[in-house]
């Protein structure tokens, strides 16, 4: 290169810049073999081989040369950008029975989560619009969206809590079937050539191609794999909701009432609670919880808090009895 050809100022001005900036990643091979194939095209249509014209005039070679650095400087720009981070939908609340998830941790649309492997482990979700979404053991799910859910197996549990802190509604797709909740507490369970759905409070529209079936509180729907769909009663608590009391994120309770605490548990657990009497009730109104029942199960739970006040308990029919000190619960049984 002569002299003269290094001292223009408009290339001496770019060559001081480019020493000022420093090195740069190298741009992939891949990417410069079509840089150079598209500059000879052009090269070419230009010029022609070399053949019939002369060489082109030191205008042309700057343009060309501006051209093809242009060229380089946005491809490697595309292909290096950092990928778009998908957000954030969901947080993990409680793991039970696995360390492959850490509480608090972040949860990506278009995340799979697996339980099935190991011991038998259990998730629960905090969704980013509130819902308490719970995975049981050996189920397979995808985040599509803060408000979908895509089940691929197992059973999952929705709860979109009580007013005026209802959280924003979460469906549940399993198959060709969307599971379109209303204000509720539901699960869907896939398994075998079955998919089933379990309403406890509130209704859920299960909607597949053109039609839909609703269910409601104490009701529940059966699809089979050939398509046949059956609504029936179904029941709130019991063996199939289990899972979902052992799941249970576990308020804090230092300065709750205990009247609180036993409307979170009745509803955690799908059994209604009563009092023996007119003195048991006065007592849950009154008093005030203090401690902690954090590593405490939810089956033992109301017997430890019931007897910091004093009171006692006994279960009748799937319910939950409260009594008052000394006193014994003389209804029919």
């Amino acid at each position: 290169m002569s002299e003269s050809w290094r001292g223009a100022p408009e290339e001496e001005s770019v060559r001081k810049m480019l020493q000022h900036a420093g090195p740069r990643r190298a741009v992939p091979e891949d990417d410069l073999r079509a840089i150079r194939q598209t500059a000879r095209a052009e090269w070419s249509r230009r010029y022609g081989t070399g053949e019939k014209r002369g060489r082109p005039s030191r205008s042309w070679l700057s343009l060309a040369a501006a051209v093809l650095a242009a060229a380089v400087g946005i491809v490697w720009w595309v292909r290096s950008r950092p990928a778009p981070i998908a957000p954030t939908v969901a947080t993990v609340e409680r793991v039970t029975g696995s360390a492959r998830w850490k509480t608090g941790a972040a949860v990506a649309a278009g995340s799979e989560l697996d339980t099935a492997g190991g011991p038998p482990g259990r998730l629960t979700l905090r969704m980013r619009g509130g819902a308490s979404v719970r995975l049981d053991a050996e189920t397979h799910v995808r985040l599509a969206s803060a408000t979908e859910v895509e089940l691929v197996h197992g059973a999952v549990y929705v709860d979109t809590g009580v007013a005026p802190q209802r959280a924003e509604d979460v469906a549940v797709r399993a198959g060709d079937a969307l599971f379109r909740p209303a204000g509720t507490q539901f699960q869907v369970r896939v398994g075998g050539k079955d998919s089933k759905l379990q309403v406890r409070e509130g209704r859920v529209a299960m909607v597949r191609g053109n039609g839909s079936v609703v269910a409601g509180a104490g009701e529940e729907i059966v699809v089979s794999d050939d398509g046949r769909v059956v609504r029936r009663g179904g029941a709130t608590s019991g063996t199939d909701w289990e899972w979902v009391a052992f799941t249970a994120p576990i308020p804090p309770i230092e300065g709750v009432k205990l009247h609180e605490f036993l409307d979170w548990y009745a509803r955690e657990t799908g059994r209604r609670f009563d009092f023996a009497d007119s003195e048991a009730a006065a007592v849950a109104g009154s008093c005030v919880l203090h401690g902690s029942i954090e590593n405490v199960s939810l089956t033992d739970a109301p017997g430890i808090v019931l007897s910091s006040c004093g009171l006692d308990r006994r279960v009748a029919d799937g319910a939950l009895i409260v009594l008052a000190p000394g006193k014994k619960d003389r209804r029919p049984r």
